[in-house]
């Protein structure tokens, strides 16, 4: 049986076999399926109690994807990538609360508000510009 053929799953329940061993044990195939399941639909990650405050900020790693929880100063509840657009580094590495605050990279001071809008982009342009007509903010 190859590992897409899912006919012994799919069987009435007293013929059903269980997956083909590759779907525990094979990197390959587990990379098919967080492509193919895990990202193209809809995951629980985490519970809205877990930033219970506006400003409140948790970090989460959904099998090998950097998210940020954040609840933002409306008292909505939203996931994003945790990496900066601009060079990729890790925006939020331990849970806190930002109060009313911007999420700011480390490393160039990019900001993102509670609602996920990139509001910053300093010296993007030059020394002092802060602009650029190649950097969609949206």
């Amino acid at each position: 049986m190859s590992i897409t053929d899912l006919s012994s799953v799919l069987a009435p329940v007293e013929n059903a076999r269980g997956l083909p061993n590759e779907h525990y044990v094979d990197d390959a195939t587990f990379e098919r399926e967080k492509r193919d399941v895990l990202f193209a639909n809809w995951s629980a990650v985490a519970f809205a109690k877990d930033v219970p405050n506006a400003g409140d900020v948790m970090p989460l790693d959904f099998v090998g994807q950097p998210l940020l929880l954040v609840r933002d100063r409306d008292g909505d509840v939203h996931v994003y990538e945790n990496i900066c657009r601009h060079r990729g580094m890790i925006l939020v590495e331990e849970p806190g609360n930002i109060g009313n605050g911007v999420i700011r990279c480390a490393y160039h001071s990019w900001c993102y508000s509670q609602k996920g809008d990139l509001v910053t982009t300093p010296h993007v342009g030059g020394p002092g510009q802060n602009t650029h007509a190649n950097i969609n903010r949206k």
